[in-house]
């Protein structure tokens, strides 16, 4: 699969990167909501992480512009805060799931990437 990981956390996202690399997928990275617009608009990723806080838009507010354009892709909301309003929220706007920091691998590849299904290309 092509995913797509927007954190603005450099250390969290190539952590995040390098596991799914190692699990056979292909990983791009965006480190602001406007490179992962662009990256999201050019390489139509299987599945997007994105972070609900960063420097340059609220990720709640991303995702929502994301689904407006794009029904189909899975976004998977990422966060180091135990937040249940925002996690509900992301939930209620049609965030395929929640990935709390620091990240639980065996949920990641059961309950997450276990469940994406590749885009025909």
């Amino acid at each position: 699969m092509n995913l797509l990981i927007i954190d603005d956390d450099i250390e969290a996202s190539d952590l995040l990167r390098t596991f799914i690399e190692q699990n056979g997928h292909k990983v791009l990275q965006a480190y602001t909501a406007a490179d992962g617009l662009k990256e999201l608009a050019s390489k139509k990723p299987d599945a997007v992480f994105l972070d609900i806080m960063l420097p340059d838009a609220n990720g709640l507010d991303l995702l929502k512009q994301i689904k407006s354009r794009d029904k189909e892709t899975p976004i998977i909301m990422v966060t180091g805060f135990k937040d249940a309003d925002n996690v509900v929220r992301a939930f209620r706007q049609g965030a395929f799931d929640c990935l709390l920091k620091p990240y639980n691998y065996d949920y990641l590849m059961t309950d997450i990437l276990g469940k994406i299904t590749p885009k025909q290309r």
